[in-house]
């Protein structure tokens, strides 16, 4: 070879090499180093690497300097950041052991007789084994017992007296077929109202007790753990595509005012639990989970993960940090995507823990704050009067067999693991498959387990999100329905406490009653067209006296008003506890506001009362002819609301009104009176809903101190921290192509993405041939091309995203102009959120 030749292959070898050097320059710019640092780096790999190797290729140049730079970057890490050490808790797995829930009596095929189910010695020995593994098991006193008899005498008195009137009123002129049904009916709906207004009475009695009785004391210091207490705690969040500023912002919120309440505490670990599919919504989360980090400064004490598959869906996402990582911990405090738990109520919790070793389980009533729509303060305000009254009567006679909502818990982990492995239940969806309601049976299977389970109604401090429009609470109310309608299998399931069966009953109950009012509402226009349409008979043959009418209509007026006295008694007892509570009162606008606060509430709950019967209605009678729904996220903030797609929506409830209306007018004019609380709230349902979801209303309700929470005007620094982040400036997260530009090309954040899927993915492998099309499709058409589905797949395969990073590095500054810097402009940004 000639000089001349030589000159020529040196200098395209130094501008291979100067090509190498430049995209190593931007790629250290990328892993945050400042220009001065990265280009004394890239010089010193470019020199190394051109003494020892000669490539054919600017490629090939380019591919080795990464090689060498990646490997330079691995053994001295750029950011503590993305080391596995801090991404990983203390690993000490729990096996969660599968429950049988299967019933204590068997039905024969084609009989009606039950049979009791015949098991074998050994079996029997086994169960027996199992009834005692988890120790200790609680007792409880006398006193619970006599609550209960006191209860349930109260409320079956009340029942029969008034079945007995009504069945008299009915057998006037003797009962035939359509009164027996109707009396049937009108038994069944009377004990469900005559628990629920005893139950309400109890925690009346309750709350006026502690506040005519319980002295006002200062408020305690911080909190200081018991000096024998060993056991750690997990506070757990899952989360399944939700919004992630609000999920973050409110996590932030409620960890600075656990470290306000105890500064010293290290007790605590905090698990973000995704079970999110939309691969957009996962990596905003892992960016703000990396933000949360940071700006708290507990590198070492706050975790994410991730799953890549939904199964079992919350209950499963629970069970899966359980065996993971539940040995470590002697608690856990269960968390929903909108949950508010100040401080010292989650301090409390584990305080009450900590002093109660045969409790497994504390329930923390959540109350319903932060609603803007009508419709939410609405909810929110009902709470506000009535939730005290159901939360301190039901854990008044259910004493240590409480019962748990799914969130806003403090669990003991060990018994959660033995007792809680949900099983299959038998047949197909709706009844059958998944447990969708899991929280009421996990209450049952902890109780059966011989551990108490407490509703700590006198804590203040835990707060939910109500939905923000009517159509949001009808999706919710629809899922709930199915999960309560598969408790039906459970409700005769073994060894199952009866305060237990009693909670899956109630819960049944308040889907059934719906159908079951509309069945009443229909018998009794029956009745009253009969009347209406049968001439009186005067004169009986073989009896020459004439039979006069008897009237009942003092029998029926006292029955009337003692079944508006079991629906509106306890919206009075609420008001009165708030007026003879002087920081409460003042705290609820006065006492002239919390009654008209009262009467909104109530005109226009008794305005949808008759809509949300037609659609629970609608949701059992879907679900009794097997038509089963796919558990999605809920929307928790209110879109703009549109007059066509809310006239969609409820057109036949509408429908249903207008007719019913027309029909009763034409068939029994007197009836029509009765019937109209009833059409009117079913045909005014477009605009009721529409003013529902209207945030204007709900704020103008607000400034005039209508419709308020306590918490509106002394909120708890919590919530205020909360208001302040979701009303700051949040950082744009950028396009989701962009968003995903980054985790490809980023270094930092694709060791970090590379590392947390090594950790929890799945690592279930793709076929070969999709596997190698997919990477092609990237790197050489671009992130742009890949749709949500792609994005997913290629972000759930560690070993593909660690090579697609080097390879978008070869390729896309070559042909995607200006990707490297919307790369550089995008660290910045996000290294200036990030602080």
């Amino acid at each position: 070879m000639g000089a001349p030749e030589e000159v020529l292959l040196d200098d395209r070898q130094a501008l291979r090499w100067m090509a190498a050097e430049e995209r190593v320059m931007a790629y250290l710019l990328a892993a945050g180093l400042d220009a001065a640092t990265a280009g004394d780096a890239a010089s010193a790999v470019i020199e190394r690497l051109a003494l020892s190797h000669k490539p054919e290729t600017a490629e090939e140049a380019i591919l080795l300097a990464l090689a060498e730079i990646r490997r330079v970057l691995a053994e001295v890490p750029v950011s503590s950041d993305c080391s596995l050490g801090s991404l990983l808790p203390h690993a000490l797995p729990l096996a969660v052991r599968r429950q049988s829930l299967s019933p204590a009596l068997q039905w024969r095929q084609g009989r009606w007789l039950p049979r009791p189910v015949a098991f074998k010695a050994e079996m029997r020995e086994r169960l027996e084994q199992e009834r005692t593994r988890v120790q200790p098991r609680a007792k409880l006193p006398a006193r619970a017992r006599r609550r209960r008899a006191i209860f349930a005498i109260l409320g079956l008195l009340t029942a029969a007296w008034c079945v007995s009137l009504f069945v008299q009123i009915l057998a006037i002129n003797g009962l035939t077929i359509l009164d027996i049904v109707h009396s049937v009916i009108f038994t069944i709906l009377v004990l469900w109202l005559s628990q629920s207004f005893w139950t309400l009475s109890a925690g009346f009695g309750v709350r006026l007790w502690r506040l005519l009785r319980a002295p006002r004391v200062a408020p305690p210091g911080s909190f200081v753990p018991s000096p024998d207490v060993r056991g750690r705690a997990a506070l757990v969040m899952p989360i399944y595509n939700e919004g992630t500023e609000r999920v973050f912002d409110g996590l932030k919120a409620m960890w600075t005012d656990m470290r306000r309440e105890a500064p010293d505490d290290r007790r605590f670990d905090l698990f973000i639990l995704s079970d999110t599919t939309d691969p957009d919504v996962w990596l905003a989360e892992v960016e703000a989970w990396r933000r949360l980090r940071l700006e708290v400064g507990d590198m070492d004490r706050i975790f994410y993960r991730r799953r890549d598959r939904n199964v079992g869906r919350k209950a499963g996402n629970i069970e899966d940090f359980v065996t993971r990582f539940g040995g470590t911990y002697e608690y856990m405090v269960v968390l929903d995507a909108d949950s508010i738990m100040t401080g010292k109520s989650i301090f409390d919790l584990v305080q009450r823990m900590d002093d109660n070793p045969t409790v497994g389980l504390i329930q923390a009533p959540p109350k319903l704050v932060r609603g803007k729509t009508l419709f939410a303060r609405v909810l929110q305000s009902a709470g506000e009067l009535y939730g005290p009254l159901a939360a301190g009567g039901t854990a008044y006679w259910a004493a240590g067999e409480g019962n748990y909502w799914g969130h806003n818990a403090i669990i003991r982990t060990r018994p959660f693991s033995e007792l809680c492995g949900l099983p299959q239940l038998p047949g197909k969806a709706p009844f059958g498959g998944q447990i969708l309601s899991h929280d009421f049976v996990e209450a049952a299977l902890i109780r059966r387990g011989g551990w108490q389970v407490w509703i700590a109604d006198d804590l203040p401090g835990s707060y939910e999100e109500p939905p923000p429009t009517i159509e949001d609470f009808a999706v919710r109310d629809r899922r709930w329905c199915q999960g309560n309608m598969q408790h039906v299998q459970i409700l005769f399931a073994r060894r199952l406490h009866w305060v237990s069966r009693f909670h899956f009953a109630i819960g049944i109950m308040s889907y059934l009653t719906s159908p079951l009012w509309l069945i009443f509402l229909i018998l009794s226009a029956m009745q009253a067209w009969e009347i209406t349409h049968t001439t009186p008979l005067y004169f009986a043959e073989d009896w020459p006296f004439p039979l006069l009418p008897v009237s009942v209509q003092a029998e029926a007026s006292l029955l009337i008003t003692v079944t508006l006295g079991l629906l509106f008694l306890p919206k009075v007892m609420g008001i009165v506890l708030a007026l003879l509570d002087p920081p409460r009162r003042r705290a609820l606008g006065g006492g002239l506001r919390i009654v008209a606060s009262s009467l909104i509430e109530t005109l226009y709950s008794a305005a949808l009362a008759p809509v949300m019967m037609l659609l629970h209605t609608r949701f059992v009678v879907s679900i009794l002819s097997g038509a089963a729904i796919d558990w999605t996220p809920q929307r928790r903030a209110a879109g703009q609301s549109q007059l066509g797609a809310t006239i969609r929506t409820f057109f036949w409830v509408m429908a249903v009104g207008i007719l019913t209306a027309i029909g009763v007018w034409f068939a029994t004019p007197i009836l029509f009176y009765w019937l109209l609380p009833v059409t009117l709230g079913m045909v005014l349902v477009v605009p009721l809903a529409l003013m529902g979801a209207s945030e204007g209303i709900g704020q103008a309700l607000r400034r005039r101190g209508l419709l308020l929470v306590s918490e509106e005007t002394e909120e708890p620094l919590v919530m205020r921290a909360l208001d302040e982040a979701e009303s700051g400036e949040h950082p744009d997260p950028g396009s989701p192509i962009e968003r995903m530009t980054r985790v490809v090309l980023e270094p930092a954040a694709n060791a970090l993405h590379v590392q947390l899927q090594r950790a929890y993915g799945s690592h279930t492998a793709r076929n070969g041939q999709d596997r190698w099309l997919l990477e092609r499709k990237a790197i050489f058409v671009g992130p742009m091309s890949l749709d949500k589905t792609e994005r997913r797949a290629l972000l759930e395969d560690a070993d593909l995203m660690e090579r697609l990073h080097v390879m978008a590095w070869l390729h896309w500054p070559g042909y995607l102009p200006g990707v490297l810097e919307d790369l550089e402009r995008s660290r910045l940004t996000s290294a200036k959120r990030l602080g």
